[in-house]
């Protein structure tokens, strides 16, 4: 199966199956790449106010990584 394939059947899915697989990638992810889970886990730790990104801010940042894909 191709990437476009995939992607294909994945968009097809129910919002649920798709929360469901996003968290399988995820786990993935954090048992493949150590280093990316302990700047995940430093980021999420920091309490620090002047490193957090507003809701809003994110909301932004995501839209136009989306309109680069």
């Amino acid at each position: 199966m191709s990437m476009a394939e995939l992607m294909r059947a994945v968009a097809g899915l129910p919002a649920e199956q798709q929360k469901e697989l996003a968290a399988f990638l995820l786990h993935l992810r954090l048992r493949q790449d150590p280093e990316w889970r302990a700047e995940m886990a430093r980021r999420i730790d920091d309490r620090d106010p002047a490193h957090w990104v507003s809701l809003e801010a994110w909301k932004q940042e995501l839209a136009a990584a989306e309109g680069q894909g």
